[in-house]
């Protein structure tokens, strides 16, 4: 008899959230990860949170998403699958592993999840996904605009959305959330804790720009709310706060007491220090974050809606600041741990 929730990505922000929140409701979790990686980081933040015990419930399943077979296996036993593994990168050399990694791998497991009966499929989108709406406010209806200003990663989201809405279409139950920004503790340098990295640093510049957030911890929690209460066919935008840049990073100094970055980087230095960026990157062999991709799509100021969410499940959303000081408070404990 199936009883797993399967969980792709799972020592990621959102995979080890999903997977702490299910376990507290006593609902048993299969975590798929890669051979290669490195499951320290779930105890971490189980610990962090005072539920160092429920490591000890999770089914772990070492597999590779590119490998239909091992697809496969992963989902057998399973009820649902919360699918939140993906590629997230803005560079060239990273666009044939972007377009495996999040849509082919993904249409296989749709596959997978419907030759196997799978009861329930959630899956984590982006923000990035969606249409734009530069006068206005954008809704899960606003259209995708593809423009010389999408980054590849954002098409590989939209196409992704896609393989999604074609196991809808051939019966599978499934759910799409669309987050902002996801703010909570996970792997030190990986998504939004880039920010909290900067702001340590006590880098002086910040861009213009506005975009959406939201706490790990409300997303897992609005992800299995959806499911649990079968809210199907249907895509929801997960934005707890619409907010400038440059006052999030106003508050990462605040929580880290630093000095908030003060001098606005404009369009031009932004290009140009991307292009910098990328030829010490061909040079050195190493990755970086400010690449010529990322730099075009900064400084938009979008406004996205949750209304639809909100009225269909009773949430309230955790505040900015104490978002921020979560994050802050996990890296501390992290640096304690290694004394």
């Amino acid at each position: 008899m199936s009883k797993y929730n399967l969980i792709t990505g799972a020592t990621g922000i959102v995979g080890i959230h999903v997977m702490l929140e299910l376990l507290r409701r006593g609902e048993p979790v299969k975590a798929m990860i890669r051979p290669s990686s490195d499951r320290s980081i779930v105890g971490k933040v189980f610990a962090y949170y005072g539920d160092e015990q429920l490591i000890h419930n999770i089914e772990w399943f070492e597999g590779d998403m590119l490998d239909r077979d091992s697809l496969y296996d992963a989902v057998i036993d399973c009820k649902c699958i919360y699918h939140t593994a993906a590629m997230v990168s803005f560079s060239k050399k990273d666009h044939p592993k972007l377009w495996q990694t999040n849509v082919n791998a993904t249409a296989d497991l749709i596959d997978c999840a419907i030759a196997n009966g799978i009861k329930s499929f959630c899956h984590v989108s982006s923000i990035g996904a969606l249409g734009h709406e530069p006068n206005g406010t954008i809704t899960e209806e606003t259209p995708w605009q593809p423009d010389s200003n999408r980054s590849v990663y954002s098409q590989s989201k939209y196409r992704q959305e896609m393989e999604v809405w074609r196991g809808i279409e051939s019966g599978l139950n499934a759910t799409i959330v669309n987050p902002g920004v996801i703010l909570g503790p996970g792997l030190i340098g990986r998504s939004s804790s880039q920010i909290l990295q900067t702001v340590e640093k006590g880098v002086p510049f910040y861009v213009e720009g506005q975009t959406g957030y939201i706490d790990a911890r409300d997303l897992a929690h609005i992800m299995i709310e959806l499911t649990e209460h079968q809210f199907y066919n249907e895509r929801y935008i997960v934005v707890g706060h619409n907010c400038e840049v440059k006052r999030i990073q106003e508050l990462f100094a605040k929580a880290l007491n630093k000095k908030a970055p003060s001098i606005k980087a404009g369009h031009r230095t932004i290009m140009l220090a991307a292009h910098i960026n990328e030829a010490w990157a061909r040079v050195s062999d190493k990755s970086t974050a400010l690449t010529v991709e990322s730099a075009r799509s900064m400084g938009g100021y979008n406004t996205y809606s949750s209304k639809k969410l909100i009225n269909t499940i009773n949430i309230q959303f955790t505040p900015l600041e104490e978002s921020i000081l979560n994050m802050v408070n996990f890296l501390k404990y992290i640096k304690h741990e290694k004394k």
